[in-house]
């Protein structure tokens, strides 16, 4: 799975549209059937997405995620699997547009399948059975069906529209519809359609006997079975042309029904149960010569840490669960804007910054760091974390140098006619030698339950 902070940060705006309208009985279908494959957090996202669209209109206001996490209670990791889930289901279409260091998402929202369409897919239906077993399966089933109505003995007696209206006799034209609207209307359901990068045609081809089953035989509605059965079942290239054979009726026709019954039947023989619906794991990342959490000492886990998550899931964890106060994040934003550091940088700054300062961010501090992280390159964490050891001592004078004097400090670099550049004392151009002080034993326990903390993170 893709890792979500490479895609989505909290302070990235969104808006949602409606492909059309989402009826009560799209919720009923949502509920009953697509829950049990999706969960409860996908199921309450996509309510909460449509709920922002006003009635009768298509678009919602834009918002940043940060406000529709605090609505969910979930973490950015948790919304971004749900949205993972909502879009592999069909339910939901992401678009990102990227301008300079913002980024925009539009999440249109699409109608579920039919009942008829959902029983008779023969991928999702066998997903849900496998899920809910065989009596919880026939109980969904009753629910979205009814008797037919059997009209042995009735005619038709209805009227059409010439019977019963007069002629349109007026000559007036009636405005047209603007070519950039669209009317709000029910529109028909996306059919989760897979592709055949993972299914070799070449060599399935190759292995089909012509005297058992042309090519032209392999329509557009057995190739569709063919890749829901090897996604289902794992079914193999070498595996489906005996299957097919088995499947042909006496006029050597394929009966898809027989084909999904021969491909489940041999799977159940195998394995004993039926395949259950899960989402791809994530690939935990690679940086530096790291191979697993497993293999890491204390000083590589923090790193990888703090290149992966973002700061406003790295301050949901340094304060166990709790909301990040809107203050700080402002304060991060802006700071993180404006010398427009990467993500792990700021990360190690949040750290060295709560650190430093007993669990408190301060602006000028922050900035005045990240200033000379910037000027000095700074990429990744490794190296920011190496770069704030090395200057600890000059951090701490000058985060003991009074705020008076700093401001005098600036008000007198600014007083000459020539603009000066504004920097501490030690923020020479040339480079200096890096400070030989270690932390103190206060700040090594500080570090040390940081670290334990982060390991156990990175365990779950």
């Amino acid at each position: 799975m893709t890792e979500f902070w490479m895609e989505l940060r909290p302070v990235d705006g969104y808006k949602v549209k409606a492909e059309g309208v989402v009826t009560e009985f799209d919720r009923k279908v949502l509920l009953k059937l697509y829950q049990p494959l999706m969960g409860a957090n996908a199921l309450s996202l996509y309510f909460s997405l449509l709920e922002e669209v006003e009635e009768n209109k298509l678009w919602s206001k834009a918002k940043p995620h940060s406000q529709l996490l605090t609505a969910l209670g979930v973490s950015l990791e948790a919304f971004f699997e749900a949205r993972l889930k909502l879009e592999g289901l069909g339910l939901v279409r992401s678009y990102k547009k990227a301008e300079l260091e913002d980024q925009t998402f539009v999440y249109e929202l699409l109608a579920p399948l039919s009942p008829r369409q959902f029983f008779e897919d023969g991928l999702l239906n066998i997903y849900l059975f496998s899920q809910v077993g065989h009596k919880r399966y026939q109980e969904l089933q009753q629910l979205f069906v009814d008797e037919k109505f059997d009209s042995t003995g009735y005619s038709d007696v209805t009227r059409n529209f010439q019977d019963v209206f007069e002629p349109f006799r007026g000559g007036d034209k009636t405005p047209e519809i603007p070519g950039e609207t669209e009317f709000v209307e029910a529109k028909a359901a996306m059919e989760i359609q897979l592709d055949s990068k993972e299914f070799d045609w070449t060599y399935f081809y190759e292995l089909l006997s012509p005297n058992m089953l042309s090519r032209e035989q392999i329509t557009e509605p057995v190739k569709d079975t063919i890749l829901k059965m090897h996604a289902i079942y794992q079914v193999g290239e070498s595996d489906i042309p005996s299957f097919l054979y088995r499947s042909l009726d006496a006029r050597g026709v394929i009966q898809l029904e027989q084909l999904r019954k021969i491909i489940r039947e041999s799977y159940q023989l195998k394995h004993h149960d039926l395949p259950k619906l899960s989402t791809k794991q994530r690939v935990e990342p690679v940086r530096d010569g790291i191979q697993s959490k497993s293999e890491v000492n204390d000083e590589e886990a923090l790193q990888v840490y703090l290149e992966s998550v973002t700061p406003f899931q790295l301050l949901i964890d340094i304060a166990d669960g709790a909301e990040p106060a809107e203050t700080d994040l402002r304060v991060i934003e802006e700071v993180m804007t404006k010398q427009n550091l990467p993500q792990p940088v700021m990360n190690v700054l949040i750290e060295y910054v709560l650190l430093r300062l007993d669990g408190k961010i301060s602006r000028n501090y922050m900035m005045t760091i990240a200033a000379h992280w910037k000027r000095k390159n700074v990429k990744t964490a490794k190296e920011a974390m190496e770069l704030a050891l090395a200057e600890h001592e000059k951090y701490k004078r000058l985060q003991e140098e009074p705020e008076e004097k700093r401001t005098f400090n600036r008000a007198s670099q600014f007083s000459s006619k020539k603009r000066t550049e504004v920097l501490p004392d030690w923020f020479d151009k040339e480079e200096t030698e890096p400070a030989k002080s270690e932390l103190s034993d206060r700040e090594k326990e500080a570090l040390e339950d940081q670290v334990k903390r982060i390991k156990k993170q990175l365990k779950r």
